[in-house]
């Protein structure tokens, strides 16, 4: 399957992640070797530099470096307010207010965090919303352990979600997966200092069941 190109140039190239695919290899997590890096060198004929990473079970804009040189220069301004990273959501509980998630989450070596992240509601339901959501740093499972620990888990989550919720939504509203995606990527660019922004829309098996969900609200 070829992956989508969202933005190209000497520097960079974007593409949308497909759920359940991984960035790169990472020997602690597995040692299979099918990963969005691998697939997408071949289908650009250029050797790849990754500059970030999304959870497996998520999809949306990745980006990666030509060369060692631009991916320094991109991840020097990774967390700056400069740059903006912007996920779509679907959480348990109704919110009609913006949620704003600080508290510290702990690293892998049990090292508190500082995180950040601010969800804005979109569309509200009876036992859930649907967000728009910035993360102002880049915890590991940041946005969904933010939720979970505000007993408001992404919806398809297997690992912080609750397995009655998943199953309804699964069974119910035809949603296969986690509803997270990473809706927008937009920065600088270091070398032109123009604003860059990648924005790559819902996917299907995430579209179809908030379809679904709307229309189960206005029964």
């Amino acid at each position: 399957m070829s992956l989508e190109i969202l933005y190209q140039d000497e520097h960079f190239v974007a593409v949308t992640k497909p759920s359940g695919l991984l960035v790169h290899p990472y020997w602690k997590e597995t040692n299979e070797k099918k990963n969005l890096l691998k697939d997408l060198k071949a289908q650009v004929g250029q050797w790849l530099y990754p500059i970030h990473r999304l959870d497996r079970p998520v999809s949306g804009v990745v980006i990666f470096g030509l060369a060692p040189e631009p991916v320094k220069e991109l991840q020097a301004r990774w967390h700056d307010e400069s740059t903006k990273k912007i996920y779509l959501a679907l959480a348990k509980n109704a919110y009609t207010e913006i949620c704003r998630f600080e508290f510290a989450l702990n690293n892998e070596a049990k090292v508190a965090q500082d995180a950040l992240t601010i969800a804005t509601p979109l569309e509200t339901f009876t036992d859930a919303t649907f967000f728009e959501v910035e993360i102002k740093t880049g915890r590991k499972h940041q946005i969904r352990r933010h939720f979970s620990r505000r007993c408001s888990q992404i919806i398809g989550d297997r690992m912080y979600g609750k397995k009655p919720t998943n199953d309804f939504y699964r069974e119910n509203l035809g949603l296969e997966r986690i509803f997270l995606h990473a809706h927008q990527l937009s920065f600088l660019h270091p070398y032109t200092n123009e604003r860059v922004t990648i924005t790559s829309p819902l996917p299907e098996e995430l579209a179809r069941p908030l379809e679904n969900l709307r229309r189960l609200s206005q029964r």
